[in-house]
């Protein structure tokens, strides 16, 4: 599903889907000098499984995501990884940046 916004700033959002699994993965590496994400959306489209969206490039502990769970994050340009109860569990990520 793709997300509607309305803005004079962002013109549109990236999106990505990717499949987790139990062990932790890179949803999005740090964005690079001079972009600028102003919104980051993470998506668990599992209806079965959590994920752990961890906004780190080696940590450990995240933000719980319940089945069909979503998140925004605003004005974020880390590492964003995450791990999923389940094998194959699908995940939707999309951003925009300025």
């Amino acid at each position: 599903m793709a997300f509607a916004f309305s803005s004079p700033i962002i013109r549109g959002f990236t999106h990505q889907n990717f499949t987790a699994g139990t062990a932790a993965s890179t949803l999005l590496d740090h964005a690079i000098t001079p972009i600028r994400r102003v919104m980051v959306i993470v998506q668990n489209k599992s209806t079965t499984a959590t994920i752990e969206v961890i906004l780190s490039e080696s940590g450990s502990s995240g933000v719980i995501l319940p089945p069909l769970g979503n998140i925004t994050i605003e004005n974020y340009n880390g590492h964003i990884r995450v791990i999923a109860t389940a094998a194959a569990t699908p995940v939707h990520i999309a951003f925009a940046t300025v």
